[in-house]
């Protein structure tokens, strides 16, 4: 007796998809320095940005953030999200703002992704700019001025992040760059940071 063929391709589609089940990467957080802080996604790829399961270029893509929006001529935002993790120039995000963190079937549970740091924005709130995440590091800017603050100070480049610090490449307001560390950033864009600090 013949099988009916809409059974043979039925059949052929299940154990066609087996092997992809089969090959999902777990999330890969492995001796990854644990944080808390935020920060927001300023790829200017009209795509968006790609979220990865582990921290290195060539780790599967699990999902997206969502491409920067143009409020104003002048003005864009990105998503915004809580960075949990940092390991090899690379950090574990969760939590995106307004749905704008998309991840696939088998990580959306976790929630969590990997971004490089490279595509990061933040905001400074402190004035203390320090050589150490510690509050008794050496202090090696003070970010506040006769009419700017911390919130004024362009960030270049994010670098890294442990606990509540994170280590930024700031400009001082009429100085040049310097790398360190700076407490509790936001991830405000268009407003400054609620509450600044002065630890």
């Amino acid at each position: 007796m013949r099988r009916p063929r809409h059974f043979t391709v039925m059949l052929g589609a299940t154990l066609a998809l087996a092997p992809i089940a089969a090959t999902a990467q777990p999330l890969d957080a492995a001796g990854a320095t644990q944080c808390s802080v935020r920060g927001w996604a300023k790829d200017p790829d009209p795509k968006g940005t790609n979220v990865r399961s582990a921290p290195r270029a060539d780790a599967p893509i699990i999902g997206h953030l969502a491409p920067m929006m143009r409020i104003t001529r002048d003005d864009t935002t990105g998503v915004e999200f809580d960075i949990v993790a940092f390991r090899d120039g690379w950090l574990l995000i969760q939590n995106g703002s307004d749905g704008g963190l998309k991840l696939d079937a088998a990580h959306d549970a976790d929630g969590r992704g990997w971004i490089s740091a490279g595509l990061v924005g933040t905001q400074l709130r402190t004035i203390a700019f320090r050589a150490a995440p510690r509050r008794d590091a050496m202090e090696i800017a003070h970010l506040i001025g006769d009419s700017w603050g911390p919130d004024s100070v362009k960030v270049s480049a994010v670098h890294g992040c442990q606990g509540p610090y994170i280590e930024v490449t700031a400009t001082p307001i009429g100085g040049k760059p310097v790398r360190g560390w700076s407490y509790k950033p936001c991830s405000s864009q268009l407003t400054t940071c609620d509450g600044g600090m002065t630890e």
